[in-house]
């Protein structure tokens, strides 16, 4: 290979990462869902666009957390902790604008991880601060009692803004007085993706989209307990309020 072809390489790569830096830094709203190549070789399910993407956010925060509790435990500078923060919270950035259209409702997802984010980003910053004033565990006790008490304030804050006490899901099968529905993951309503049974109700045909009572239950989340409303469309048509869309 010669040194003109080297040098042109060279150049095609420092071309590629600046476009990409630029996309990481200034994202765009696709028009294209991401294809989660890798994700789909790791989960067995037949997942949407939006579980993917939820999934993926739930994946860079457990990643952040345990990539700080380790630098906490081998008690490294703060320089780390301000390191790790950026790329991160960058990630979480670009995952939001750039799949903005492929989120069932984007808004709740924004501000809870920006949010949640921001929390844990302080929480770490300032035990490593608080580990070298403190002279007694009582210390680390008030530090600790001050950030459960700003987590339950935010979580009083996101529910009173985006809770809600019903969710949507799509029929998917009617056996007699019953009704399977499959449910997205939804972050207002604190219920899980999945399939779920319950009571059937009129014009609760297969493939229909309805509009489910849930209930909150204890280190549980909520469940759908009930059919609300039964809405006279079905999956094809790819409405912003149905909750199962297409995978690709």
């Amino acid at each position: 290979m010669s040194m003109g072809d080297i040098l042109y390489r060279m150049g095609e790569a420092v071309d590629s990462g600046i476009w990409w830096l630029r996309g990481l830094v200034l994202p765009v709203p696709s028009k294209k869902p991401p294809s989660f190549r890798y994700l789909r070789g790791l989960i067995r399910r037949n997942l949407t666009v939006h579980e993917f993407l939820s999934l993926t956010l739930q994946l860079a925060f457990v990643l952040y957390l345990i990539i700080n509790l380790t630098l906490l435990l081998l008690r490294v500078s703060m320089l780390w902790i301000l390191l790790i923060a950026p790329p991160y919270f960058l990630y979480i950035r670009y995952i939001l604008v750039r799949n903005r259209e492929f989120f069932l409702e984007p808004e709740p997802y924004r501000m809870f991880y920006y949010w949640i984010s921001a929390i844990s980003f302080v929480s770490f910053a300032g035990y490593v601060v608080i580990r070298r004033v403190a002279t007694t565990v009582y210390y680390y006790i008030g530090y600790l009692t001050v950030i459960l008490g700003v987590i339950l304030l935010f979580r009083y804050y996101f529910k009173s803004r985006y809770g809600r006490d019903w969710t949507y899901g799509t029929v998917e099968e009617v056996r007699g007085d019953i009704a399977r529905v499959f449910v997205h993951d939804d972050l207002a309503a604190n219920v899980k993706p999945g399939y779920y049974w319950v009571d059937a109700v009129p014009d609760a045909e297969p493939g229909r989209v309805v509009k489910l009572l849930i209930e909150n239950r204890t280190l549980k989340g909520a469940v759908p307990v009930r059919i609300l409303e039964v809405y006279l469309i079905d999956q094809s048509s790819q409405t912003e309020a149905e909750p199962k869309e297409e995978m690709e």
